[in-house]
């Protein structure tokens, strides 16, 4: 199942106070499966032969047996008298489509599908980049392009660029290509990275590696000062992100590189979510090691890029052809490069001008969410904040049931990383800042280049109505409790 059918399923099982297991899931994961491919929900036999799931325990195990699979997995029935409500259904008249989740992806902008449309119909492109003659020499040619256009970005040289598939990659290979070089040593990060670097940092715990997690503010801060005390004399590395993808949290990059640099301890960014929407210089800011991702600039997903410095090497992850420089081998994403090239191109010339715009359409939603919600909060600093980013708690409803309401409306949000989406769990990010995850339901909302003030007013026009049906079903079910 994809991440919007597990939430709805969890969210299902919440409203019909349903404690999911194995065979629960088993048996949604085929019902979904066989609508995708039949347009017709399974029967009890089918279930039966191809989960070993009998009707009488899917009659047992789930609240209204069949009636409660097709529900939860969003199959259409002719009756919903026996069904759950874990959503606010509400009639739209104008329905549209509002994209809040630039965080978790960006759409590909005009100027990148153009490139690619031309390169993709240029019938000379297919070469690969490290073959010794023309072809080749083209498809090189058009990486080379891309590694100077980001180079320019960071005011680096196009030698201390490297492409990588995707910015999880480049992540690993920033923290495992340093670390690799020691057989044990001491890591500090924070409790609010991104799954990609929480769970490298986890695996190396399991190999001998000791890591301090620093803790961050309540309003997701940290100070430089925590990161210079908690250094050791076996520190080797030091990783943590720009700004925090779920609450936009910049933090202090250039102040914690002096510290580094000071200290002789490799300094890593994980930017990835800051590339493109804050000026970031390696060179000036004490950054060793630097990682970035081509769908949060408005380019497809699978390239990744990594900025190194020059007087660091890195292990490599993957061995092979000897590519970018023997630090990742494998040919190529010569079109992935590409579109992310001409991405980097387009925001660093129109940076400050978006900013602008997303800061007024920013407050457009605070005033508006303070005129129908006064007692929501926002979760995280707004001193130093991505401009595009609002992480909002709205008092006495479900953050899932709200998320599910929003899509049924085509407005879509996330209530937390986009690479943990699907369960039902809190965010870690939440929790590290101790948010009230049992009084408030968090939503994310992340702008990108085509949002516009009417998606903002269509969002609050039905928004209400959302809210006051959600408040009342979590007080009857207090009341029922």
């Amino acid at each position: 199942m994809h991440a919007l059918a597990k939430m709805r399923c969890h969210k299902m099982a919440k409203a019909t106070g349903t404690q999911l297991t194995p065979e629960h899931l088993t048996v949604l994961d085929y019902a979904w499966n066989y609508y995708r491919d039949r347009r017709v929900g399974p029967l009890y036999t089918n279930m039966h032969r191809n989960t070993g799931v009998d009707r009488d325990t899917i009659e047992d195990i789930f609240p209204n047996g069949l009636t409660s699979v097709y529900t939860w997995v969003g199959i259409p029935i002719q009756t919903t008298k026996k069904g759950c409500k874990p959503m606010a259904l509400i009639e739209i008249e104008n329905p549209r489509e509002v994209y809040f989740d630039s965080n978790a992806t960006t759409p590909v902008r005009s100027e990148v599908v153009n490139a690619l449309t031309d390169f993709f119909r240029d019938s000379r492109s297919f070469g690969n980049p490290s073959s010794s003659y023309g072809l080749g020499g083209l498809a090189y040619d058009v990486i080379d392009r891309s590694r100077r256009r980001i180079a320019k970005c960071l005011r680096a040289e196009p030698a201390e660029i490297f492409f990588t598939g995707s910015g999880t990659e480049a992540n690993n290979l920033a923290i495992k290509g340093i670390t690799g070089k020691h057989e044990s040593g001491h890591i500090i990060s924070t409790n609010v990275e991104h799954p990609s670097v929480l769970n490298t940092l986890r695996q190396l715990e399991s190999e001998g590696y000791d890591v301090t997690y620093l803790p961050v503010a309540s309003d997701g801060t940290l100070s430089a000062d925590a990161v210079a005390q908690a250094i050791r004399s076996d520190t080797i590395l030091v990783s943590i992100m720009a700004a925090n993808n779920e609450i936009g949290t910049i933090y202090p990059i250039a102040e914690i590189g002096a510290i580094c640099k000071a200290r002789k301890v490799p300094f890593h960014v994980d930017a990835i979510q800051a590339f493109g929407k804050v000026r970031i210089v390696p060179k000036e800011m004490g950054i060793d090691v630097l990682t970035m991702s081509g769908h949060k600039i408005y380019a497809p997903k699978g390239v990744g890029a990594l900025y190194l410095n020059p007087e660091m090497a890195l292990d490599p992850l993957i061995h092979g052809g000897g590519q970018e420089h023997g630090l990742r081998s494998g040919t190529e994403n010569v079109a992935g490069i590409l579109a992310m090239g001409v991405a980097a191109k387009c925001l660093r010339t129109e940076m400050d001008e978006r900013n602008t715009r997303y800061e007024y359409l920013r407050q457009r939603f605070l005033n508006k969410l303070n005129d129908i919600e006064p007692d929501a909060i926002i979760n995280g600093t707004m001193e130093s904040r991505l401009p595009n980013n609002l992480s909002v708690g709205f008092p006495g409803v479900d953050s899932g049931s709200m998320l599910l309401s929003l899509d049924q409306i085509g407005v879509y949000v996330s209530a937390g990383s986009a690479c943990s989406a699907g369960d039902d769990d809190v965010s870690h990010v939440l929790e590290a800042i101790g948010a009230d995850n049992d009084h408030y339901g968090t939503l994310r909302f992340s702008f990108c280049h085509d949002t516009t003030k009417e998606d903002i007013d269509y969002l609050f026009e039905h928004l209400p109505k959302i809210l006051t049906q959600l408040g009342a079903e979590e007080g009857e079910a207090r009341e029922s409790a």
